[in-house]
């Protein structure tokens, strides 16, 4: 018997999280209904950074089971993956976790389809799974089938960005990284890379930073049709920009993709080249621009 451990980092956003630990527990009880397949232990951490909105009294009344950790509102993304999986590993002997979010949903097939993947193959139970996300509600529309990023340009390139679905998401890739969602890595692997790098990338690329050191190590990532998750479009990230504040929170601010510091760390780390300077300039010099014209003067 293997043990899973799901990893959700949760911060006042109650609703979201209801719905999202349902879908949770109707495919794992899809699962556990038939008692052949009952090879396999799952357990929930859900790591609270300092909700105020009832968010751990209402999980400890309806999923006494889930484990629930504390932070003080300073964990954000990667510090919150890093104190769950770390205990997951540590304290509750798990082989494998998930990253998962609060406002993820899953197919009612997630965890028998991940059983059948797991099992088949002992590549797979060495190697990082990324699942296929979708956008919710939006008609088959892929968010990413996992992700390439080159160490010559410093490009990171979404498979599947916008797509609707087809026939060339269907086979198992070999991908370079994908996000905190619906993610199952090894304990072995976690240990091994040294967890994720909450310092340096507190909320953005501390995934993508850690897919890539485990490549360094030899260790392959795959992306699997089969496992199909679901993520809120309108639930996460800070981008829009309508003067010059906005701008100055999206270039550093911790809740934005474009904060320049942690890029610039990031693009040191893992490309570092002439050609990913100059794209790292150009990207941010049409940012600028944009951002400008946008802008509300009045």
């Amino acid at each position: 018997m293997k043990k899973f451990s799901l990893i959700i980092p949760i911060h006042n956003r109650l609703l979201l999280t209801k719905v999202g630990i349902k879908s949770l527990y109707d495919s794992l009880s899809y699962y556990e209904r038939d008692n052949n397949l009952k090879k396999h232990y799952f357990s929930i951490v859900v790591v609270d950074d300092g909700s105020t909105d009832g968010s751990e009294e209402w999980i400890k009344e309806n999923y006494p089971e889930i484990h629930i950790l504390k932070g003080d509102g300073n964990l954000w993304w990667t510090g919150a993956i890093n104190k769950g999986t770390k205990y997951a590993v540590e304290q509750l002997n798990s082989d494998y976790v998930i990253l998962w979010n609060d406002d993820t949903q899953c197919d009612i097939l997630y965890f028998k389809d991940l059983v059948a993947v797991i099992d088949s193959n002992k590549i797979y139970q060495c190697s990082i799974l990324a699942s296929k996300i979708y956008w919710l509600n939006e008609s088959n529309t892929i968010f990413n089938y996992g992700c390439y990023y080159s160490r010559k340009t410093g490009k990171k390139k979404l498979i599947g960005w916008n797509e609707i679905d087809s026939n060339q998401y269907n086979e198992i890739k070999l991908i370079d990284w994908s996000g905190g969602m619906g993610t199952i890595i090894p304990a072995k692997i976690l240990t091994e890379v040294g967890y994720f790098d909450a310092d340096k990338f507190p909320q953005y690329h501390g995934d993508i930073d850690f897919f890539l050191k485990a490549g360094r190590l030899g260790y392959k990532s795959y992306a699997m049709p089969m496992l199909k998750i679901y993520n809120n479009r309108d639930s996460s990230g800070l981008s829009n920009v309508e003067n010059i504040n906005d701008l100055k929170k999206v270039l550093s601010s911790n809740r934005s993709n474009y904060n320049i510091k942690q890029n610039f760390i990031f693009n040191r780390r893992h490309a570092n080249t002439f050609l990913s300077w100059l794209y790292f300039g150009f990207k941010y010099s049409l940012l600028i621009v944009s951002s400008i014209k946008k802008m509300r003067w009045a």
